[in-house]
């Protein structure tokens, strides 16, 4: 029998294992090991990949130079591009405009924030961004001699990452390049990342629709009932081609409740529906199925279920997480990278007195993403993914 904490047992019982974890590290003392274990994060802290990074950072040291200075030279790009993408987003939400897309916030709790089964793409992909993003940080760091403290991986309740601690006091002390190379290190990266991402998923997919997958059904399905299998390709209803879901739109909004469809399958299957009636417009004739578009892969080595997996899970998060947090860390906004970036670019100008600047830029940056948010709130009722 459900009941209203059903939704809330996998959340629970995460966090029961969780706290094991946690209670097991603490009782074996794994601090003398460089585990570190809180109530809220486990921390592995050591010394051991400064080497590593040290290591990568000393081979191809001109290479390395030159791609660490394309990303200063584009840090400016990307603070300049970030502030006119939110302002144009907030004007186009304040006006309601079919422009305007919903500021999306990802709290990692699931259950709460965001549903169990987008869970495990978000970690990944927050995984992918953070990584590299601190080993640029490091390897940026490495190639002026700036001291690495220490580096390492963290699991913090839900959030996956790694870290690199780098010596701040001498880091202070070099010149403005330096500073610009390793502030805009990690956003580069990402950015970088994300270009491979696009090139994997093109690689992999086509570039267009060619019918429409069924991911599931709603309760007392027309087409559950008539045998339509999980997982197939609708390519046609009756005479009409379908090649995405808004063809399938389209056709049922012309189609009566009670009529029979001819569902056609790409595997040359045909079914015969009869609608059902929408439980929100009784006018309106539904399959009563969950569908997404099928874009098919290059060479075909999964099957349909696994490639929408791959495509709307890891690569679709991939897509969405990685550029924009890049972009967003480039903010003027303390504590982003992009407000050490730019108070190195003040200083470059002249400015000896920055952080009445700093404050500024801080204030407008956090203004334009709360409102943003509370815009998304207001017209598409919720800031966390769905």
């Amino acid at each position: 029998m459900s009941s209203l904490f059903d939704p809330y047992i996998p959340l629970l019982e995460y966090l029961v294992v969780w706290f094991a974890i946690i209670g097991i590290a603490v009782l074996l003392k794994t601090d003398k090991h460089g585990i570190i274990a809180k109530p809220y994060y486990l921390m592995l802290k050591t010394v051991a990949f400064n080497k590593v990074l040290e290591r990568i950072g000393g081979r191809f040291r001109r290479a390395w130079t030159i791609y660490f200075d394309i990303g200063a030279v584009l840090g400016v790009g990307f603070i300049v591009f970030i502030l006119y993408a939110i302002i144009r987003n907030a004007i186009a939400l304040l006006y309601r405009s079919s422009q305007a897309g919903p500021t999306i916030l990802i709290v990692p709790v699931p259950g709460l924030t965001l549903g169990w089964d987008i869970f495990p793409y978000i970690l990944f992909a927050i995984a992918v961004l953070l990584i590299p993003h601190e080993a640029a940080h490091g390897i940026a760091s490495v190639l002026d001699k700036v001291p690495i403290k220490s580096s390492g991986v963290f699991m913090a309740i839900f959030l996956p990452g790694g870290f690199v601690e780098i010596d701040e006091e001498d880091l202070a002390k070099r010149k403005a390049l330096t500073k610009l190379r390793v502030f805009a290190a990690g956003s580069f990266t990402n950015a970088v990342t994300f270009g491979v991402v696009l090139l994997l998923l093109f690689a992999l997919f086509q570039t267009a629709p060619a019918g429409v997958l069924v991911t599931g059904f709603t309760p007392g399905s027309p087409a559950a009932e008539a045998q339509l299998p999980q997982w197939s390709v609708i390519t046609g209803l009756n005479a009409t081609t379908v090649t995405q879901i808004q063809d399938v739109a389209n056709y049922m909004y012309k189609v009566n409740p009670g009529s029979l469809v001819q569902v056609r399958l790409n595997d040359g299957q045909v079914f015969n529906v009869t609608t059902g009636r929408s439980d929100t417009n009784s006018s309106r004739a539904i399959l009563g199925i969950y569908n997404r578009d099928y874009v098919p892969l290059r060479y075909d080595f999964l099957s349909l279920q696994s490639q929408y997996h791959l495509y709307y899970g890891v690569f679709y998060w991939l897509v969405i997480i990685l550029p924009n947090v890049a972009l967003i860390n480039m903010l003027p906004m303390i504590p982003f990278d992009g407000d050490r970036y730019f108070d190195t670019l003040l200083g470059v100008l002249g400015i000896k007195h920055t952080r009445p600047f700093r404050t500024i830029a801080s204030v407008v940056s956090l203004g334009l993403l709360l409102s943003n948010l509370i815009l998304s709130f207001v017209l598409f009722g919720t800031v966390f993914p769905r």
